[in-house]
């Protein structure tokens, strides 16, 4: 029997250290819980923080309304490399496309960094007769005859999908989709899937990358997602779920089995998708999103409380042209390792000590100094985290910085200090990459600090730019999980069209209604709330990338709304240039209701410190008020130096801070003086 007498909403997000939990109920309380993730079979921890989080609050699972899910399933599957057994069948001449890629370096004045190889080996791509041009006209029919002794070659291998990418086929997909039924009547693979069933836009690298990615991954997301299913009714729950893709949407079961490559970026936008629903609810024009994590720090820009997307990504160096939060990942988190470089010169990243062994003071048999190490040598962190449930060994990471920080010169201290320095200078170029170099001046943003280790850095790096000010979520540890509660149902559809003219501009109005058609065919509720957003790329003939920019069916204005994108992100526009159209995107989403976010207006503003700690602070030792975040209330105010602990994070305060609580638990880090005036 449910001791629950409201709806309840469930989050959970699966990282490769913890499966973080969400639930909320309709008042808005909320509880957060962190379990550790079973990579073998993720779908474990899954069910078991269901039932765990549940047994908690008193809930059944008959109570859930609502059950929300990001995985890194995908993701890892790329990353080890460890995905289906794929071949591909291609347009004679490009047996090589993954291969030969294209002219971009990974590092260009690097004669050892090499691309990395491709998901398809070459012995299991084979070529078919068969020729279109960039306009879909047929150039050489495809040989059916030649094409079925072809495939024969495949068979040996065992191939668990096989992928169908014929040059312009994005044009004119009749070739491809031929050739995918042959292959499926001749068994060569349980699957076969046309490239632009999964990504129909031009370049055919990039559109081929998608679609092998897509095949590597989907037999191991399939497979998940029966297991999990299975889970979930096992467990009693009676809700249809979701599983949140790379786009800050939300996809079914179903539709994420189909298209598995949605979700390789699922784990990054959970904490963009909050971060973005944050920024509206504090009436935020520009935010950047800032989670670190253990091993890397995910960084994106929020304008308007919207964050900015790119149509074009990478997983582990590989193509990925799906729509995507534009996320800029670096290598530095808790876990990144000081070394130093030839030069005898101080570095902190990319490499991590992860989470096992992890840090020295995790005492689980690390070797090497961590970011982590050195904010527990200088007393940002105390002994113990997780509320108690995970002890820290501080005099082993002490003695290891002593030792180490003799090479150069400097007290324990000193070298710990120095480490977190070298990190913010990181972080700080991070930032920059999505702010600055897109002409956005860091003065007037404001920094949302989530994930485990975003708090104890947001301080710094808010002065090291001099930002406006660091926001701390309620439960930054647990960002992710509480930021997919409130993502919408959504749904992407691209066309490739060639528009110059105004007369071709009106007709895509026809285009955009078949792309609509097909949505209302795809929602599982089209009676729902639904929002349609009309898209075009668009650029000036000659060049080799585009814009994304509303529709609009008059020439002119359509004109106006791109060269005024082309001058914020290129600096001019080019009046005598002519523009041209290449594809029609439609963006469908089913926004969801979101939940009350919970209060502390009940709570005094009144808090007392519950102990002090000794924390190295610019070179000399402080005495500093430790606080628990729990107590906070309603325009609660404490002034830096400050450390205020929570079960998920640490936040930390510098000397000339202020931190100030507001109605919805949200704490405000500005400088000192502005918080004395404002």
């Amino acid at each position: 029997m449910s001791q629950h007498d409201q709806p309840l909403h469930m989050a959970i997000d699966t990282g490769g250290t913890f499966t973080d939990v969400a639930i909320r109920a309709d008042d808005g309380t909320m509880s957060v819980w962190k379990l550790p993730s079973t990579p073998a079979a993720p779908e474990q921890a899954v069910i078991a923080g269901l039932k765990g989080a549940l047994n908690r609050v008193g809930g059944t699972p008959q109570d859930l309304t609502r059950f929300v899910h990001g995985s890194t399933v995908a993701t890892n599957t790329v990353i080890t490399r460890d995905g289906a057994r794929i071949g591909m069948v291609t347009t004679k001449g490009f047996r090589d496309v993954l291969a030969i890629a294209h002219q971009a370096r990974p590092s260009i004045y690097d004669q050892h960094q090499a691309r990395p190889e491709p998901l398809i080996d070459r012995k299991h791509i084979v070529e078919a007769t068969q020729r279109m041009d960039a306009t879909g006209q047929i150039i050489v029919e495809l040989d059916e005859t030649a094409l079925r002794t072809t495939i024969e070659d495949l068979r040996e291998f065992n191939l668990d999908v096989v992928v169908v990418s014929f040059l312009n086929a994005y044009v004119n997909p009749e070739h491809e989709h031929r050739a995918a039924e042959i292959i499926q009547e001749a068994g060569i693979a349980h699957q076969v899937v046309a490239a632009t069933d999964v990504s129909a836009e031009m370049r055919e690298f990039e559109r081929t990358s998608t679609a092998a990615i897509n095949a590597y991954v989907s037999p191991r997301i399939s497979h998940y997602i029966h297991q999990l299913e299975q889970g979930l009714t096992q467990a009693g729950v009676e809700t249809g779920w979701r599983i949140m893709q790379s786009s800050g949407g939300l996809l079914s079961p179903t539709d994420a089995a189909e298209h598995p490559a949605r979700t390789v970026l699922s784990g990054l936008a959970g904490g963009v998708v909050g971060a973005a629903n944050w920024a509206k609810h504090l009436e935020l024009q520009r935010v950047v999103s800032f989670d670190i994590g253990g091993t890397s720090t995910d960084i994106a820009l929020i304008r308007d409380g919207i964050p900015d997307e790119t149509l074009s990504s990478e997983i582990a160096g590989l193509p990925l042209k799906l729509p995507s939060v534009d996320v800029h990942t670096i290598g530095a988190g808790g876990g990144s390792i000081a070394w130093l470089d030839s030069g005898g010169g101080l570095r902190v990243g990319p490499h991590s000590a992860g989470a096992d062994p992890g840090p020295i003071s995790y005492q689980r048999g690390g070797e090497h100094l961590t970011v982590t190490d050195a904010h527990a040598v200088i007393g940002r962190l105390g002994d113990e985290l997780l509320g108690g449930e995970f002890d820290l060994d501080v005099p082993a990471a002490r003695d290891a910085m002593t030792e180490w920080g003799q090479q150069l010169g400097l007290s324990a201290e000193d070298t710990a200090e120095g480490i977190l320095k070298v990190i913010t200078a990181t972080m700080a170029r991070g930032i920059r990459k999505v702010s600055v170099e897109r002409g956005v001046d860091l003065r007037a943003c404001d920094l949302m600090a989530f994930g485990g280790a975003g708090p104890l850095h947001g301080a710094d790096l808010a002065r090291e730019l001099n930002m406006r000010s660091v926001i701390i979520p309620p439960r930054p540890g647990i960002a992710s999980a509480v930021g997919i509660l409130d993502a919408p149902i959504r749904y992407d559809y691209a066309t490739s069209v060639d528009v110059n003219t105004p007369q071709a501009l009106s007709d895509l109005e026809a285009t955009f209604q078949d792309m609509q058609a097909h949505a209302g065919a795809d929602l599982d509720h089209p009676e729902a709330e639904t929002h349609y957003e009309s898209l075009v790329d668009a650029r000036y003939i000659g060049q080799s990338y585009e814009l994304t920019v509303a529709w609009d069916p008059d020439w002119g204005t359509q004109r106006e709304i791109f060269e005024q994108a082309h001058e914020e992100n290129y600096g001019f526009a080019d009046p005598d240039a002519v523009m041209e159209i290449v594809v029609a995107r439609l963006v469908v989403t089913q926004p969801v209701e979101h939940g009350v976010l919970e209060s502390v207006a009940s709570i005094s503003a009144e808090v007392t410190a519950t102990h002090h700690r000794k924390v190295y602070i610019d070179g000399s030792w402080r005495d500093v008020p430790i606080y628990d975040r729990a107590s906070f209330g309603e325009a609660t105010v404490v002034q830096g130096p400050a450390i205020i602990e929570q079960f998920d994070s640490t936040i930390y305060i510098r000397p000339d801070q202020s931190a100030q609580n507001d109605t919805y638990d949200f704490l405000h880090i500005r400088s000192a003086t502005d918080q004395e005036q404002s």
